[in-house]
């Protein structure tokens, strides 16, 4: 097991979301995961990704806001967004051909020299020529 990885808002929103069919893989992953001494790496962006996500879905903003606000309080690293890793998520979004957020996550993970976890296939496809990439199903313990 890799003691860090970098996990995007598809992992997240389905984990808070129990309708979302990768609900239950999410939480058992996540669980697993952090129960074993992983650490969760996730840029600072993905807090207001993720509530965007959840306020689509639920439409209860201030339900919302709590949520998203007590995972500062939580068990993630949150990693601030710099010049340097708006730089190679710029290469990589050119290179790879990745959407502007899934760049980010991707810079962050080869960055930090960790994988990534995400639900989003394209992403997974698209970086794993460049870093370790899946989805919490395919996690290896």
């Amino acid at each position: 097991m890799h003691p860090s990885v970098v996990v995007d808002a598809s992992v997240w929103a389905s984990l808070l979301m129990p309708p979302d069919s990768n609900h239950a893989a999410s939480l058992s992953w996540s669980s697993r995961y952090v129960t074993a001494g992983g650490l969760i790496i996730v840029p600072e962006f993905m807090l207001v990704e993720l509530a965007a996500a959840l306020v689509r879905q639920t439409n209860q903003p201030t339900t919302v806001k709590q949520i998203v606000r007590g995972l500062y309080q939580g068990v993630l690293k949150i990693q601030p967004v710099d010049t340097n890793l708006l730089r190679v998520a710029l290469d990589l979004a050119a290179d790879l051909r990745l959407k502007g957020a899934d760049a980010i996550y991707v810079a962050l993970a080869h960055q930090l020299g960790v994988p990534l976890v995400s639900w989003d296939k394209e992403q997974l496809q698209r970086s794993s020529v460049l870093i370790e990439a899946y989805t919490p199903g395919n996690y290896p313990f």
